[in-house]
């Protein structure tokens, strides 16, 4: 009998707009069989340090509750909610997400600028042929404005400014009819903005502009002579662009939304939107982009389908699933634990010579790696040391006492304190025990060091092995210098460990 294919919905609970989609995946990709969009405009008279309002709530609440029912029609398997700029910046956050949990039965989690710049690029490649070439993208929000540089493989760059249309349409006083003293203000603040990230991406170079959207794809749409790429999509050209502002500016509201046939929320706040892509694009030096009609939903689906088909692909071990079963248990940070223990595997795998680990050493290195936090569960104070407690007596399946031991030990000491033979559950691990957990709980305190923020800054880790020295070369997404700051202190350990010195670098 065939499998049921399984049903994944996305929410994408944005400062303008609440999108969501269902989709249903395939032995190769994925298949969208709904959506659902609501201009909610959570970020209405709120951003900047205000709380939401207490009707932007109630219409945000209401949205979710009415799209959670839609997935729940449509048996979805998996129910993915994500908050970005408006929840992000809120003090009264705390308050909405219990309110969503509560009346919509969904757990909404809040995400970085950076994931969310993630999330939108992994939706761009699968909808646009990128091919070899390097690619800058544009997301324009209510709250912020997200840039991303990449290729079909990597990405090199991420920035999230508070740049977005709600925002500066409320800032600037931009929604009917502006002053031209207005527009010259938020124009001004945008291009300082922009200027804060123009010299990192002219050094990494770049082929192709891509926007994406709402705001951009209405802007395609009111610029376009109807010109498209080989994608079918839209090109937007930053000459029309600039002749566009001054009449959207000239027009109420109103006006706008009867001439484009364009939402009547999206009608005032459409001028900021071009004011603000106008500027990125000045700056940035792009002279057009393609209209892409993909966003965060898209990327979370493919997000939760790639990691279905690795897991596929590794055979969905006993050992996986149990670990996998515990992180979420104890609410671990997933996104954060799995790029720990990427950066914790990419080092053993360059420093095989150094520490000389055979066997299933890697693959505990990479569950301690997944549990690492699993005790701030019960407290986050001496996290480490309930994280231990937890591996220890959890009955993870598929692995023997003195394996569960190896992991255990290895989570324990990822922070704070070095193994030390006066502790208890040290002292009881055998010699070659004891070597395992030290050489691998070095590697792991230089891999959480390098995402301390827990916002994958570090993308990437590069090890060089000179003479005398050993070189971490961390490939970076955006500032990291509080990562760098406690990898450095961390590596301490790792340095009189293997008696090496070591340097850091940023490329």
């Amino acid at each position: 009998m065939a499998t049921k294919p399984k049903r994944i919905a996305a929410i994408d609970i944005g400062t303008n707009s609440i999108h969501m989609i269902v989709a249903e995946a395939k032995s190769r990709g994925y298949r969208v069989v709904d959506r659902e969009k609501e201009m909610v405009q959570l970020g209405l008279s709120s951003l900047d340090g205000q709380p939401l309002t207490e009707d932007a709530i109630d219409r945000g609440v209401q949205s979710i509750t009415r799209m959670a029912e839609i997935a729940r029609r449509w048996n979805a398997d998996e129910v993915i909610a994500v908050a970005t700029s408006a929840v992000r910046e809120a003090p009264n956050k705390r308050e909405f997400l219990r309110r969503v949990r509560d009346a919509a039965g969904v757990k909404v989690r809040v995400i970085s600028g950076e994931e969310e710049a993630d999330y939108i690029f992994r939706a761009i490649r699968s909808a646009v042929d990128i091919g070899s070439s390097t690619a800058l993208c544009v997301d324009i929000g209510g709250g912020s404005a997200e840039v991303i540089v990449g290729t079909a493989e990597e990405i090199y760059f991420t920035a999230s400014e508070p740049l977005g249309s709600l925002r500066l349409a409320q800032r600037f006083r931009l929604t009917d009819r502006p002053e031209h003293a207005a527009i010259a203000e938020c124009r001004k603040w945008v291009l300082e903005r922009a200027a804060r990230i123009r010299k990192r991406i002219r050094r990494i170079g770049v082929d192709m502009g891509i926007g994406t959207s709402g705001t951009i794809l209405a802007l395609a749409g009111i610029c376009s002579d109807r010109e498209t790429s080989a994608n079918g999509l839209l090109t937007l050209g930053r000459t029309r662009l600039a002749s566009v502002i001054p009449a959207l500016a000239a027009m109420s509201a109103e006006e706008r939304k009867a001439k484009f046939d364009i939402d009547d929320k999206r009608a005032g706040t459409i001028v900021a939107g071009a004011i603000v892509l106008e500027g990125l694009m000045s700056v940035l030096d792009i002279p057009s982009l393609l209209a892409c009609p993909v966003a965060i939903r898209e990327g979370i689906i493919e997000s939760r389908v790639a990691a279905s088909a690795r897991d596929a692909a590794a055979g969905g071990s006993v050992r996986r699933k149990s670990v996998m079963r515990l992180a979420e248990r104890t609410d671990c940070d997933m996104r954060h634990a799995s790029h720990v223990a990427r950066l914790a595997t990419r080092i053993f795998d360059q420093t095989e010579k150094l520490h000389r680990l055979t066997g299933d050493s890697r693959e505990l290195l990479e569950y301690a790696a997944f549990l690492h936090e699993s005790g701030a569960h019960i407290s986050e104070r001496g996290h480490h040391k309930h994280s231990y407690y937890l591996i220890r007596h959890a009955d993870l399946r598929g692995f023997t006492d003195q394996q569960l031991l190896v992991i255990a030990n290895v989570a324990r000491y990822y922070r704070k304190s070095v193994p030390d033979i006066e502790d208890p559950n040290f002292y009881e691990l055998s010699e070659e025990q004891q070597e395992t957990v030290s050489r691998l709980a070095a590697i792991l305190r230089v891999a959480e060091g390098l995402d301390r923020g827990h916002r994958q800054r570090v993308r990437d880790v590069a090890v060089s092995n000179g003479s005398n020295t050993l070189r971490f070369i961390a490939r970076t997404r955006a500032d990291a210098s509080v990562e760098i700051e406690s990898a450095v202190k961390r590596a301490k350990y790792f340095s009189r460990l293997f008696d090496t010195r070591v340097k850091f670098e940023v490329l």
